[in-house]
């Protein structure tokens, strides 16, 4: 989608997890294959860490793609394996509760991963969702007078699964230096 990016919309205490999942990883990852030298077994512990830290994964993998570009034509929506360029003649209206969704002119709903509903959000009665609402709201106001001939589109993405795979072969690649180094 063309247009100058606005703002992009995330929910920031993910970016806690980032860290924390981030960190949590290292030093499994550190200890494992570490304690798979000491047993002279480093591949059985990099299948041991797969399953450990596949949340781990998954997070940062999560953050880094899943967000709201707000652009003067309209919105990106970047959720986890699909990519939604709306323009803002196509958006009917925005909802807020309990989760960010986006009507669409001819009743089709996308919802945000990033706006999505949580525990969390709840106990504070949607205050993240809501705000992301009122963000894309003005920037629509804004450009309520512009026309667009756009029209939504949607791309599955498998990016992901392939930086998933990456991460897996760097770790078994490490396995399979410290057992040839033993």
């Amino acid at each position: 989608m063309r247009g100058e990016t606005i703002t992009v919309l995330r929910r920031g205490g993910e970016q806690w997890y980032i860290g924390i999942a981030a960190l949590a990883v290292a030093v499994l990852f550190v200890w494992v294959v570490t304690d798979g030298v000491f047993r002279g077994d480093a591949f059985g512990n990099v299948a041991e860490l797969m399953i450990a830290t596949g949340w781990g994964f998954w997070g940062p993998i999560r953050y880094l793609q899943v967000r709201v570009e707000v652009k003067e034509s309209g919105l990106v929506v970047h959720n986890f394996f699909t990519r939604y360029s709306i323009p803002w003649a196509a958006v009917s209206r925005l909802e807020a509760q309990p989760a960010l969704r986006i009507v669409l002119a001819d009743g089709k709903v996308v919802a945000p991963g990033t706006g999505a509903e949580s525990l969390a959000s709840t106990v504070r009665h949607n205050r993240t969702q809501r705000a992301m609402q009122e963000r894309i709201e003005a920037a629509r106001q804004r450009a309520l007078d512009q026309t667009s001939a756009e029209v939504v589109t949607k791309r599955v993405w498998a990016g992901n699964l392939a930086i998933l795979a990456g991460a897996y072969a760097g770790m078994f690649a490490v396995a399979g230096i410290a057992w040839l180094v033993k």
